[in-house]
C-alpha cells in the first residue's frame, strides 16, 4: 500500500496525527506539508495573517472561525480550496501513484479530490479530523472516509451534510511514543523532578500561545510548591527559582513526551492533538486563553466531559490552580475521567478503517 500524507504546518497537531496513522498503517508513505504546494505569493499572506492574528489579534481569528462556520459562508472563501496548489499536488500524485491520500487538514482533502478528478487516479481520499467539535470546513464532500475524534464531531459532520456511512469515530490518533512511556514516577526521577506537583505548560509547537507567560506567572503568584515545565523553540535548558516554585525551560523536541508523562496536569491552550494525548495519559487539563474558535470548542468539550476545566478569567485560573496545587486528590476524578475518554487504540482503528475502505487485509 502506498499512502500520501498531507498535513499543514499551521500547528504540530496536523503532522503528529498523520505520523500516528502512518505508524499504524505500515504503508510505504510520502509525507508532505500541503502548504508547500501553494505558491509563495498565495501562501505568505494567509500564513502571515494567521500567525499575526493568533499572537496579536486573536479576536480576528475567532471572528473568521464563526463567520465561516455557517451555511451561508461566501463562496469566495471556499472557491480556492480545491485549486490553490493543484499543479504541485497533481505532480506528486502522478509521480508517487498513491493508493490513498490521508489528510489532516480539510482543504488538503478538497485539493486531493480535485487532483483525483483531473488526473483520473483511483486513490481513496481520507480526512483525519483533529478537533473534538467539527467546523463546517471539515465536512469535505470529496472525502471517501472521514475519521472523527469524538461522537460529537461525527454528529457535526453529519449535520453539515456528510453521509453517515462516510464517517467513522476512531478517536484522534496518538503517536506510539505516548503509549509506550514508563510510569510517571520513573520519568520524574530521570529528569530530576522532586515531589512537588509538576505543571506542564501546553503552548503548542509554534509558540503562538499568547498567554504562556501569564500562565507561568499565575503559578508563581500563588506561591504553592510547584514545578512548572515549559518548552521554547529558541534557547537551551534553564532553571529559575521563584520561592517554592521552580520554572524549568526546555527546547522543543524529543523530551516533550517524557516530561508530559511526568506532569501532574496540563495548563495552557487546547490543541486537539494535545487534548487527545492528555486523555490517553490520564492528565487533567486546565485550559486558559485557548485560540478562539476551534480550541475554545475543544476546551468546552473537555470540560463538559469532566476531564478538565476551562478558566474563562484570571480569577478562575487562579482559583482552579490553587485547588489543584493545594489538594492533589482533587485531580483524581479528572484523571480517571480522562483515561475513560482516552482512545489509545485510535491510530490502530484509523488504519483498520482505511484498509477496509481500500479492501486491503489487515
Amino acid at each position: 500500500m502506498r499512502a500520501l500524507f498531507l498535513s499543514a504546518s499551521f500547528g504540530g497537531g496536523h503532522l503528529h496525527a498523520n505520523l500516528a496513522v502512518h505508524e499504524a498503517l505500515r504503508a510505504e508513505g510520502l509525507e508532505r506539508d500541503y502548504l508547500e504546494y501553494i505558491p509563495l505569493w498565495q501562501r505568505l499572506p494567509v500564513v502571515g495573517l494567521y500567525q499575526f492574528s493568533l499572537r496579536y489579534w486573536p479576536g480576528l481569528y475567532g471572528w473568521f472561525y464563526r463567520f465561516t462556520n455557517r451555511e451561508t459562508e461566501p463562496r469566495l472563501i471556499t472557491a480556492q480550496f480545491d485549486r490553490a496548489g493543484l499543479p504541485a499536488m497533481k505532480a506528486d500524485v502522478l509521480a508517487f501513484e498513491p493508493d490513498v491520500v490521508i489528510s489532516s487538514f480539510p482543504t488538503a482533502t478538497a485539493l486531493a479530490g480535485r487532483a483525483r478528478e483531473e488526473t483520473g487516479m483511483a486513490f481513496a481520499n481520507v480526512l483525519v479530523v483533529t478537533d473534538f467539535r467539527a467546523h463546517r470546513h471539515w465536512a469535505q464532500g470529496s472525502a471517501d472516509l472521514i475519521l472523527a475524534p469524538s461522537a460529537e464531531a461525527a454528529d457535526d459532520l453529519v449535520r453539515f451534510g456528510i453521509p453517515p456511512a462516510k464517517v467513522a469515530v476512531t478517536g484522534l490518533p496518538v503517536r506510539r511514543v505516548f503509549l509506550e512511556l514508563p510510569a510517571g514516577e520513573i520519568l520524574r526521577e530521570r529528569h530530576g523532578l522532586d515531589e512537588r506537583p509538576v505543571v506542564l505548560i501546553a503552548s503548542g509547537a509554534t509558540e503562538a500561545y499568547r498567554a504562556q507567560e501569564e500562565a507561568v506567572r499565575a503559578v508563581i503568584a500563588l506561591g504553592e510548591p510547584a514545578q512548572v515545565v515549559r518548552f521554547r523553540r529558541n534557547g537551551g535548558r534553564r532553571r529559575e527559582e521563584h520561592g517554592r516554585v521552580s520554572v524549568l525551560t526546555y527546547p522543543v523536541g524529543r523530551l516533550f513526551p517524557e516530561l508530559f508523562a511526568a506532569a501532574d496536569f496540563l495548563l495552557g491552550k487546547a490543541g486537539g492533538l494535545t487534548v487527545a494525548e492528555a486523555l490517553v495519559a490520564g492528565k487533567p487539563y486546565l485550559v486558559y486563553k485557548p485560540i478562539p474558535g476551534h480550541e475554545e470548542a475543544n476546551a468546552r468539550w473537555l470540560e463538559q466531559k469532566g476531564a478538565g476545566r476551562f478558566a474563562k478569567s484570571r480569577g478562575e485560573l487562579l482559583a482552579t490552580l490553587a485547588a489543584w496545587l493545594k489538594d492533589p486528590s482533587a485531580l483524581l476524578p479528572l484523571a480517571e475521567r480522562a483515561r475513560t475518554l482516552g482512545r489509545p487504540e485510535a491510530a490502530r482503528l484509523a488504519a483498520q478503517r482505511i484498509r477496509e475502505a481500500l479492501g486491503v487485509p489487515a
